[in-house]
């Protein structure tokens, strides 16, 4: 057998960065997408790296891109964009790691001749130089900038400041921070006091989630293969308020239940747990994004019937037999998780809001229709914004009589919601909170009989 490695790693972390952070900047796909298509170009010693890297610079991307652009004649333009891309990581590299100072400058001009944009050179080492110099006083001038001041977007400080004002501080400072990890125990395997107790064998600290008993928070975050038996689907990433969706909808064996824009799959791997001896049907638009699913569908040990389809569209998936049970996680703008998805800070604007409230109401319409009488359907998003959640479910309601809210533990009479939740007029708000749960949206409704 050879020795020789079938297509070996050919890019540093550091070229690798450059070229996720310039794809995320041309708005070529999202982070995550961008990092698991060019990793496998890079060592795996190094990967943690090139996540610190690409993760680091989206995070803390609107007050790195208000230096540069304070010290700059003018912008880059798009096809320089990986110039522009060099130089944010040479200042994050400054501003927030353990880099030597002249290595992190000599680096990114290193990194522009890899470009083979020698041009670039004089100047990212004058304005890294620069900043290295008098960093306290460029701050200092340019700290009351939103972008500065909060880290996020205006035009994001604004809506939260408009929508939450009394929350206003916490929910800054949890999108900012690095994502606590959260891991849900799979209670059809094994018990969560059990898996706490392999944890602890492994030195892993974690503690117990206080709203639903499936979840630990792992005290120092760990690679998942590091997380006792992982491959054999004991336990999956899963964020606190993503993992209520299952114990709301509970379901029960041969029931038929449907997980509308199922991707990654993590919902419809604890439903699955919940209750293996179900009818379950996952859809997802993106062929690539439903191999995700049935990926981790296969490590758990689960089947359901996974479709390729707009949800939206019935006449290219639905068979006319209503479901008893229906999750709708619809897309949103996901200001929930930001601290997650960090190049929301980038690529997400004000406009996308708007065309996003369409999308789900138009899902909401069709999918409703799927429904048994009866039956329910549970409508939720990872945003944080009230024309996405409460307002969207207001007008959705308004228009569709045999609707009725119901609370959320309706269909489990024994799920409590031992979890803070702010004060809405549909469903249940919760808002990002620093070390616990990501911010998430919830509201039930009930098919009843179509009013004369």
């Amino acid at each position: 057998m050879s020795d020789v490695q079938q297509n070996p790693p050919s890019l540093s972390a550091r070229e690798a960065a450059v070229e996720v952070i310039t794809q995320v900047l041309l708005q070529q796909g999202s982070l995550s997408t961008q990092l698991s298509k060019i990793q496998g170009k890079v060592d795996f010693d190094h990967h943690a790296l090139l996540k610190e890297f690409c993760f680091g610079v989206c995070r803390h991307f609107p007050t790195l891109n208000s230096i540069a652009l304070s010290l700059l004649a003018k912008p880059f333009e798009e096809r320089d964009y990986d110039v522009y891309s060099t130089l944010l990581l040479g200042l994050y590299q400054l501003q927030h790691m353990s880099t030597p100072d002249h290595a992190a400058i000599n680096e990114s001009v290193e990194l522009c001749r890899t470009l083979k944009k020698d041009w670039a050179t004089k100047l990212i080492n004058a304005v890294l130089r620069r900043y290295q110099r008098d960093s306290e006083e460029i701050i200092s001038e340019i700290s009351s900038q939103p972008s500065v001041a909060f880290n996020l977007p205006k035009w994001l400080v604004k809506r939260i400041k408009k929508n939450w004002p009394d929350s206003f501080e916490s929910i800054v400072e949890a999108s900012n921070e690095r994502p606590p990890m959260c891991i849900r125990v799979n209670l059809d395997k094994v018990s969560r006091e059990t898996y706490k107790s392999w944890l602890d064998e492994e030195g892993i600290v974690s503690r117990e989630t206080l709203s639903i008993d499936s979840g630990l928070y792992i005290e120092n975050p760990v690679p998942v293969f590091v997380l006792p038996k992982f491959e054999s689907g004991f336990v999956s990433i899963q964020d606190e308020a993503a993992q209520l969706s299952a114990r709301i909808i509970n379901p029960q064996q041969g029931e038929r239940v449907l997980d509308a824009c199922a991707a990654p799959g993590g919902k419809t791997g604890h439903l699955l747990e919940a209750m293996p001896n179900q009818e379950l049907t996952a859809i997802e638009l993106e062929p690539w994004r439903l191999e995700r699913i049935e990926d981790n569908l296969t490590r758990l040990g689960y089947q359901a019937e996974l479709i390729v389809s707009d949800a939206g569209d019935l006449n290219n998936w639905w068979d006319k037999t209503a479901f008893n049970k229906v999750l709708l996680d619809a897309p949103c703008s996901a200001t929930g998780v930001i601290r997650r998805n960090p190049d929301i800070k980038i690529n997400r604007k004000p406009a996308d809001i708007s065309e996003l409230v369409e999308i789900q109401s138009t899902l909401l319409d069709n999918v409703w229709q799927v429904v048994e009488e009866g039956g329910y359907l549970l409508y939720a998003t990872c945003s944080i914004m009230p024309e996405e959640n409460s307002e969207q479910v207001d007008r959705f309601l308004a228009r569709t009589s045999n609707a009725l809210e119901v609370p959320l533990n309706t269909i489990n009479s024994g799920f409590a919601m031992n979890i803070s939740n702010a004060k809405t007029d549909h469903g249940i708000q919760l808002l990002p909170k620093r070390d616990g749960h990501d911010g998430f949206y919830y509201c039930l409704f009930q098919k009843t009989a179509v009013k004369n």
